[in-house]
Order: structure tokens, then C-alpha cells, then sequence
């Protein structure tokens, strides 16, 4: 504070303006703010009204609706205020988010169910010498489920760790910018990713285990990776 911009009005005039405060919270646009004797022949667009401790929102609301209800103006209160200025996705752009993100995890689902057969394909030697130690053909193919699930585990925590160091950074930069926010995470839809890609994962393992355990398993081991 205390420092001299250079600015430019409205009406061409350049000035140089001292800076005499600077806002803790933004107010959604980064604005700028200056003097009525800076700003002539403007109007005043919007008003912010503070509740003190214990006052009706009605009653306060009352005064200012019967001020603004000749020239058109709105009371709105903050929530309001944030969807009229800032009004959420419509239909069409959020069903083609939703298009985009299904085929992503379409091909997403595709590639793990790729990666587990072949990594499941390449073991049927492993697998017989299990047989030869005496496991039996669903023991086997419950070791086969629980080292997929495993792995999805580990991948599904390191996805969730990357994830949220980006949010952190993105909310640290927010924060800079005088605009906090809270980080909401969607817990149903990642449950439900991560639900899919663990059946996806459980099942495009034991498939391919059962069809090579169908082999004698002295044959299976003969067979050289």
C-alpha cells in the first residue's frame, strides 16, 4: 500500500492513483476500485450488505427491496448472487464432458484388461508349478484374483496421491489470488471407477489363469516362457 499507479479512465484522462488498500478476500473479478472523485458520472451497480450478529435477514432485506423496486434492481443473497453470475454447466456441455470422460475410461478399461491377460498368459508355467506343489486348481485362481486386486490397490493409491498434490497446488495458487475455496472430492464416482477396474482386473485375470489350468499341469510346466 502507499504505492502510485499509472491508470487510465474512462473517458481517456490519465492519472496517477495511490494505492490505499488492498482487499483480503477478492471479489470474484480481481476488480479494481477507486473514488467517486476518480470515477464521475458513474453509477452504483451493487451494494454489499453485512448481517451483524443475530440480525433477520428478512427485515434487513426489506429496506433495500423497496429501494431498488422503481429503477428494476434485485436483493439477491450471496448463494444467489453466485448462480446468477456464475450459473453451472448446461446439459449439452456436461453431457459431452460425460462423452468424452466414457470413452476415456472405455479405452482405460480396455488396456487393463489387456495388460492383465497377457501379464496372466505369461505365468502358466508359474501357475502349473503351483499345481505340481499340490495347490489345487481354485486355490490357484484365488491367488491369481488377489494379485490383481493387489495391484490395482497400489496403482489406485498412487492415482489418488498424484491427484491430490494437484488439488493442493491448485488450492495453495487460489489462495494466492485472494480467492479460497474448499476441495470437494466426488468419493461415489471414484468408488465406482475404481469398483470397475477391479472387476475389470479380477476377472481378465482368472479367465486366462482358468482356461491354462485346464492343461495337464506336468505339460504347463514343460512349456518355456
Amino acid at each position: 500500500m502507499g504505492e502510485r499507479v499509472r491508470v487510465w479512465l474512462a473517458d481517456g484522462t490519465r492519472k496517477s492513483l495511490r494505492i490505499a488498500a488492498v482487499m483480503t478476500t477478492g471479489t470474484g473479478d480481481n476488480g479494481v476500485y477507486v473514488t467517486a472523485r476518480n470515477a464521475p458520472g458513474a453509477t452504483v451497480d451493487r451494494v454489499d450488505v453485512a448481517l451483524a450478529a443475530g440480525a433477520d435477514a428478512h427485515a434487513v432485506a426489506a429496506a433495500p427491496r423497496a429501494a431498488v423496486h422503481s429503477s428494476g434492481g434485485q436483493v439477491l443473497t450471496k448463494d444467489q448472487w453466485v448462480r446468477a453470475r456464475h450459473p453451472e454447466t448446461n446439459r449439452t456441455t456436461r453431457l459431452g464432458l460425460l462423452l468424452v470422460l466414457g470413452i476415456a475410461l472405455l479405452y482405460t478399461g480396455i488396456s487393463l484388461a489387456n495388460t492383465m491377460v497377457m501379464a496372466t498368459s505369461d505365468r502358466v508355467r508359474a501357475l502349473a508349478v503351483l499345481r505340481l506343489a499340490g495347490a489345487t486348481r481354485w486355490q490357484v485362481l484365488r491367488l491369481v484374483g488377489a494379485e490383481a486386486l493387489t495391484v490395482l490397490t497400489v496403482g489406485g493409491v498412487l492415482g489418488l496421491l498424484v491427484a491430490g498434490l494437484n488439488l493442493l497446488g491448485m488450492w495453495g495458487a487460489l489462495g494466492l489470488l485472494s480467492a479460497p475455496t474448499t476441495i470437494e472430492i466426488p468419493w461415489t464416482a471414484v468408488g465406482a471407477v475404481l469398483g470397475a477396474c477391479a472387476v475389470t482386473a479380477v476377472v481378465w485375470s482368472v479367465i486366462p489363469a482358468a482356461l491354462a489350468l485346464r492343461r495337464r499341469a506336468v505339460e504347463s510346466a514343460a512349456v518355456r516362457e
